[in-house]
């Protein structure tokens, strides 16, 4: 039986899945042109979480998105998983024309924090906080594929990187 780490991955990894919460897909009648609503529905994918010492390690998601009908809001539940790694995120987000803000918690570790950013043509560029941590967001999106990319300041992990795709 594996044992997941709780150690210092904590805190970037809930900052990662915070990150994928920008990145939805729209399952209902939210419009297209709406902040978002080019994202929406079930997304998965893989990637690559890189520590501070060049180690890296595979690491998989599922994400749940549903937008408000305006598709100016969304909620967001996500899970990751690898050999060493799992965490669980719940997550709001309010979009003000190309700003965005809100918050999320990790649900394994009840960690908590807020995002703010900025949303054009699709893709996210901000920052993630919580208690004692900072990181830097990247989504961009191109059809039914993303990519993301998040670099934590301080702790073990250097840089996370993902790919997802909308599911079928």
């Amino acid at each position: 039986m594996r044992k997941f780490r709780m150690c210092s991955f904590s805190p970037p990894s809930a900052l990662l899945a915070a990150a994928l919460l920008l990145a939805p897909q729209l399952g209902w009648a939210a419009p297209n042109d709406s902040a978002f609503g080019k994202f929406s529905g079930d997304w998965r994918g893989s990637g690559q979480v890189t520590a501070t010492d060049g180690k890296s390690e595979s690491i998989t998601c599922r994400a749940r998105y549903d937008i408000s009908a305006s598709g100016e809001s969304l909620t967001q539940a996500l899970v990751c998983a690898s050999d060493s790694y799992r965490f669980d995120i719940r997550s709001n987000v309010v979009a003000d024309g190309e700003n965005a803000s809100g918050g999320w918690q990790e649900t394994t570790r009840n960690i908590a924090g807020n995002l703010t950013g900025h949303i054009r043509n699709g893709d996210f560029e901000g920052n993630v906080s919580g208690a004692g941590f900072t990181a830097e967001v990247s989504l961009r999106l191109s059809g039914r594929k993303q990519d993301v990319v998040l670099t934590p300041h301080g702790g073990d992990v250097a840089k996370v990187q993902i790919a997802l795709s909308r599911a079928s």
